[in-house]
């Protein structure tokens, strides 16, 4: 299976986009008009306003695992839990596999037992690291399929859990039986801010979006702030030009001093584990 595309991240300082929903849409659009300038400044081209925020794109989000974190810690698995703010519909659960071994995120082949619309994703993540004149490249590479559970019967087991998926091979998968809960008592709400554009040729855009996440109780300051863009690669791969301009932002990006490029990733910050 082909990579689908490639998504390139950094994460903010989310005290920034603390305040009321006047107050965060401002300071995501200052951010965005700012990029456009630097971005601008070494001839690379944007379009959109990145402050378009869906009532879709609102949503409530937690992750399961075991008591030990055994998914995470030991199959380098998550399993992500999201529906829309308020809404009473079913949860749309995320099985993923992510690594940095290429090969071992591509050998996963689980799917849905149930065909639906949902295909596999296989994606790669990108995130660089500091310094900014020569950052160092970090990445995953991720298998995911989406599946839907019924409010009503939420999975309260590892077993349950894995259940709408096939062929889930992985050696240190815990007992089925073994229960799982809340993966630190955290309940997210996330907003999603998109409709901001990046140009790397007259073929290729990239998607960008700005991701902020609030503990459930507390919806003045934000935990998180994550900025990305993305695009689709033809056959797993783009031509070496885009991938150039691409670096290029993730450079001109790190330079920002919103960015905050030791902060830990969304996942990280869930699970406490800052290195990943």
């Amino acid at each position: 299976m082909c990579l689908s595309s490639r998504e390139y991240k950094v994460m903010l300082h989310a005290k920034e986009f603390a305040g009321d929903e006047a107050a965060r849409g401002r300071a995501v659009a200052r951010f965005w008009e700012r990029l456009r300038a630097e971005l601008q400044g070494v001839d690379i081209d944007t379009h959109g306003r990145l402050d378009v925020l869906k009532d879709s794109k609102q949503r409530d989000l937690f992750f399961l695992d075991t008591e030990k974190r055994d998914l995470y810690r030991r199959s380098d698995m998550v399993f992500r839990m999201r529906r829309k703010l308020g809404s009473s519909k079913d949860w749309k659960a995320t099985l993923k596999f992510r690594h940095g071994d290429r090969l071992l995120a591509e050998a996963q082949d689980f799917e849905l037992r149930k065909k639906g619309d949902e295909e596999p994703k296989f994606e790669e993540d990108v995130k660089a690291m500091p310094p900014a004149d020569t950052p160092r490249f970090w990445a995953l590479f991720s298998r995911s399929v989406e599946a839907e559970f019924n409010p009503k019967h939420m999975p309260l087991t590892v077993g349950e859990c894995l259940a709408p998926y096939t062929d889930v091979r992985k050696a240190s998968l815990p007992d089925p039986e073994t229960p799982v809960q809340t993966v630190a008592g955290l309940r997210v709400v996330e907003h999603v801010y998109e409709e901001g554009w990046i140009r790397f040729s007259n073929e290729i855009e990239a998607e960008c979006a700005m991701i902020l996440w609030w503990r459930e109780e507390k919806l003045r300051t934000p935990i998180a702030a994550e900025f990305s863009f993305r695009f689709s690669l033809e056959k797993g791969g783009a031509d070496i030009k885009v991938v150039r301009k691409a670096w290029t932002v993730m450079k001109t990006l790190l330079k920002s001093p919103l960015v905050d490029p030791k902060g830990p990733t969304k996942t990280a910050l869930a699970y406490g584990d800052a290195e990943v």
